[in-house]
């Protein structure tokens, strides 16, 4: 199926989420995704952020396993958090932040991003070395 979506209208959405230990309360990344949605007759559609307009025909483009009336804010800048309770099958997980797309928000939420991920590395590689306990302490400072 090849169903045409080049004419829907498509919004840009930051997505957020921060990303837990299976089996502990400690914070061990941050994801940070841009992407396109659009309303489907059959519910929401996702778009890869690289994928042009004219491009975005199914299966290039997928549902998201979201409605529009329960799942997404369409009238931006409303901010949403999916629900921890949702039981949809969804591509974009629960508990991630859909925010309308701000670059300057994208900017900074990928910098953190990268910062986090430097010191998880850097602590997964010597968590005593002189060089992690540095950088731990000027991080915290």
């Amino acid at each position: 199926m090849n169903a045409d979506c080049t004419q829907f209208d498509w919004k840009p959405i930051l997505l957020v989420k921060v990303m837990r230990q299976p089996f502990g309360e400690t914070n061990t990344g941050l994801s940070v995704k841009r992407l396109y949605l659009a309303q489907y007759p059959n519910g929401i559609l996702r778009a890869d952020w690289t994928l042009p307009a004219d491009e975005r025909f199914l299966p290039l483009v997928q549902l998201t396993g979201w409605k529009p009336e329960r799942d997404v804010p369409f009238k931006l800048p409303i901010q949403y958090q999916r629900g921890r309770n949702d039981r949809s099958v969804a591509l974009i997980p629960s508990g991630t932040w859909v925010l309308p797309y701000d670059d300057a928000h994208y900017q900074l939420y990928e910098r953190v991003r990268l910062t986090i991920h430097a010191v998880l590395e850097q602590v997964n590689q010597g968590p005593t070395d002189t060089r992690t306990l540095h950088l731990l302490t000027r991080w915290i400072a």
